[in-house]
């Protein structure tokens, strides 16, 4: 049959009408992440990665099948991808299968790698849990046993499937993936929605991006509803639709008629009628009474009305479907929205199939009668004098000869399953599954960077334009500019690593890739350091903050050797200054002159009389006023203790060098300060203090600790260190101390405080305040 012109016009006519009626986003990001991507990983997105061969042992898997490349490209969905050195020779069609790991996508894409017109078929699933995964793996296996070369994917995945067409040129698509099933379709309506509405239109996209592909795609009988005139004809008027499933496939129908329309899409839709026979589906009547009777259970037979007649059906077996599937692919639509019914042609009564079923497997089936439960039709029948005028199609296969042709399969299948349940090895099918999930990991992994990329490309551009206008600006004005110098190089800390809630970006998909993280750590220009398991981040901390984590030599921080102090890049507070160490490509963070260091690395005021109080003292004095606590009051009141051979070594406030051993001037500077309440002999003024079992042991020679009796649990997270989910608790037994205790225990402890010491008088925490 002569080819169909595909002209500019009509290539480009369904994207005016997306855009002037808003029917689909834009699909050039895609093309703009693959670019951008390219030039930050380079080879890493090859086909190389995206369709590298897996390597499955020849005895289990490898059957030296060859493909054959010329005109047409075949894929179907609903299968895997896994090659294994095949040769290849020139041919006519490549085919894109989709559900070829389904029922009728496995028949069809193992026909079609048979045949002497295909070059390639492709086939693609998702092998989801709608019924046995086992049985999936199974066809799956079988189909690459026969040369099909198969993929564990989505259709719903745009940029998979764009791969897919860039790495193999198809010049057919059979997309037989969907989510079937009638009464499912009642309980779990999303999944059709998502799987026969939205994954069809994200194929549709990706074909219309490319020339001179047709599109044969799967129907359903349940497309004509309650239509009274038997039997079924392709013209008649689809208005009553009785499930969920079929509303999707009438949806499905209308839209790829719009993409004919508008677009150009060469396309031809097939309605499928009870298709029956080897590898079918466990849902379907086949197989589910065959189960049932096998195992000694009985099954449903639903009665319909007593108006309504008989249950029948226009039993279908597979071969004949695939014989008009393979003839459309030939077929050149004469108009958009064309559809042909494949059936065998005759209505037969349900009730032949269990006798041919009985007949078959030699036992008597326990059926049990169950009202006609809404959604199903009563009868179905099939005109199918168009497909055969126009298709050569002609069904030869009746349903007895069918199901004796099933039943062999079926005691074969069953045989085959229970040896592997007694054998513990791993079957060759699971291992092709094996190596198809790991393919899609690792396309996922690399999907994942090019998201990723997409996703700031158009932040960075916008950061780069305006740093650029600051250090104009900048230059002219006699402005200090941050100096990148030696952005680009790194150096390598083994086992070491930074807090991770300080990285900015987390690349999990990038963990130990170091070239890929270097090269966007160089790109991003806030990044000056990264982690080998994918951490970014936009600041350095001193080393002397760094913790080991990594074990594996290979494994630890990459720092940039660009001079975080002159860049800004660093984390010093406004309290210390930046200096650099060469020796170390690092910095530590020294305190300024008005700071002292403590033994912790912070950086606290050294206290002077006159000194002026900074931003956080008066927080802490609003904070005590609104939680109406009288500090003042409270500290005058109080008696000092005198602790000599422990301390508190957290809550410095301040420093007070010039009264190191003077404790009278101690006593009088925290007095002074209004959130001190205890000091040290050599000078550090606190503001809180720890419990008392994470008390240091004092170190001989340093002086006695100093601590006013006051009410440490009044002002709310301020005079103690417990937890957020403890409560503090005075410890009448030890002075003026407090425990941090778990809501039950504080209960316990405050009635034996009540009971036997009566410390709480001056306690705002009562036992009626504990909920």
């Amino acid at each position: 049959m002569a080819d169909v012109t595909y002209t500019k016009e009509n290539t480009h006519g369904l994207r005016r009408m997306r855009s002037r009626k808003c029917y689909r986003r834009v699909i050039t990001s895609w093309m703009i992440t693959l670019g951008v991507a390219s030039v930050v990983i380079g080879g890493m997105l090859t086909a190389a990665l995206l369709f590298k061969p897996s390597v499955l042992n020849t005895d289990s898997v490898s059957n030296g099948f060859s493909v054959r490349v010329g005109h047409k490209r075949v894929l179907v969905t609903g299968a895997d991808s896994v090659s294994n050195g095949f040769s290849v020779r020139v041919g006519h069609k490549r085919v894109l299968v989709t559900g070829a790991a389904g029922f009728i996508g496995f028949h069809t894409a193992r026909a079609l790698a048979l045949d002497a017109s295909v070059d390639l078929v492709v086939g693609l699933d998702n092998f989801n849990n709608y019924y046995d995964t086992k049985l999936k793996k199974d066809r799956a296996y079988a189909a690459h046993k026969k040369g099909v070369l198969m993929y564990y994917g989505d259709v719903c995945d745009e940029d998979f499937l764009h791969a897919l067409f860039k790495n193999h040129s198809f010049s057919h698509v059979v997309h037989l993936a969907a989510q079937a099933g009638v009464r499912y379709s009642l309980k779990n309506p999303a999944s059709y929605v998502h799987n026969n509405m939205e994954c069809p239109m994200r194929l549709l996209e990706v074909i219309s991006s490319y020339s001179a592909v047709k599109l044969v795609y799967a129907s359903t009988s349940n497309v004509y509803g309650k239509n009274k005139e038997i039997p079924f004809h392709e013209g008649e008027k689809l208005k009553s639709p009785t499930n969920v499933y079929a509303v999707t496939k009438i949806f499905d129908e209308e839209l790829v008629t719009l993409y004919c329309q508008y677009g150009g899409l060469q396309s031809l839709g097939l309605r499928f009628f009870t298709v029956y026979g080897p590898w079918g589906r466990p849902d379907m009547a086949g197989l589910m009474f065959a189960e049932a009777m096998v195992a000694g259970k009985p099954f449903t037979l639903y009665l319909p009305e007593a108006n309504e007649g008989i249950l029948q059906r226009d039993f279908t077996y597979i071969d004949d479907i695939v014989k008009g599937v393979v003839a459309a692919l030939d077929y050149v639509p004469a108009s958009c929205g064309e559809t042909f019914n494949l059936a065998h042609g005759q209505s037969v009564p349900v009730s032949d199939l269990i006798r041919h079923l009985q007949h078959g497997l030699h036992i008597k089936p326990q059926v049990r009668l169950q009202p006609m439960p809404r959604g199903e039709l009563v009868q179905t029948w099939a005109d199918i004098s168009r497909a055969g005028r126009l298709l050569n199609y002609e069904p030869t296969i009746n349903l007895q000869t069918g199901i004796a042709l099933f039943v062999d399969w079926f005691k074969m299948y069953k045989k085959k399953r229970r040896s592997e349940e007694h054998d513990a090895s791993t079957t060759p099918a699971e291992e092709l599954y094996r190596k198809l999930k790991e393919e899609s990991e690792e396309r996922e992994r690399i999907y994942g960077i090019q998201r990723f990329l997409a996703d700031v490309e158009e932040q960075i551009a916008r950061q780069t334009v305006l740093k650029e206008k600051y250090r104009s600006w900048a230059n002219g004005n006699d402005v200090p500019v941050p100096d990148m110098t030696g952005k680009h190089n790194f150096t390598f800390h083994p086992h070491m690593m930074m807090r991770q809630t300080a990285a900015f970006v987390f690349l999990p998909y990038l963990a130990r890739d170091v070239k890929s993280l270097r090269q966007i750590c160089a790109w991003y220009e806030e990044c000056v350091a990264f982690s080998t398991d994918g951490h970014l981040f936009r600041s350095v901390k001193p080393k002397s903050e760094w913790k080991r984590q990594f074990n594996e030599t290979d494994e630890g921080l990459y720092v940039s050797e660009v001079d975080v102090c002159v860049a800004d890049l660093h984390n010093c507070n406004s309290r210390s200054t930046c200096v650099a160490d060469p020796e170390t490509k690092s910095f530590r963070c020294e305190c300024k002159s008005e700071y002292h260091a403590t033994a912790a690395g912070s950086c606290i005021p050294v206290y002077t009389a006159d000194r002026e109080k900074e931003e956080q003292e008066r927080q802490d004095e609003m904070t005590d006023i609104f939680n109406g606590v009288n500090i003042t009051q409270m500290k005058t009141a109080a008696k000092w203790l005198i602790y000599k051979d422990r301390f508190s070594a957290e809550g410095d406030y301040m420093m007070a060098p010039q009264l190191r051993g003077d404790v009278e001037g101690l006593k009088q500077a925290c007095m002074d300060l209004k959130v001190c309440i205890g000091f040290t002999s050599d000078g550090f003024l606190k503001s809180a203090l720890a419990p008392f079992d994470k008390w240091k042991v004092a170190t001989p020679g340093t002086g006695p600790f100093y601590a006013l009796d006051i009410d440490y649990c009044a002002s709310e997270n301020k005079f103690h260190f417990c937890d957020w989910q403890l409560v503090c608790v005075p410890d009448g037994t030890q002075g003026p101390l407090f425990s941090c205790l778990t809501k039950r225990s504080a209960k316990a402890a405050l009635k034996h405080l009540e009971m036997n010491h009566g410390r709480i008088a001056h306690n705002s925490l009562t036992l009626e305040g504990i909920s």
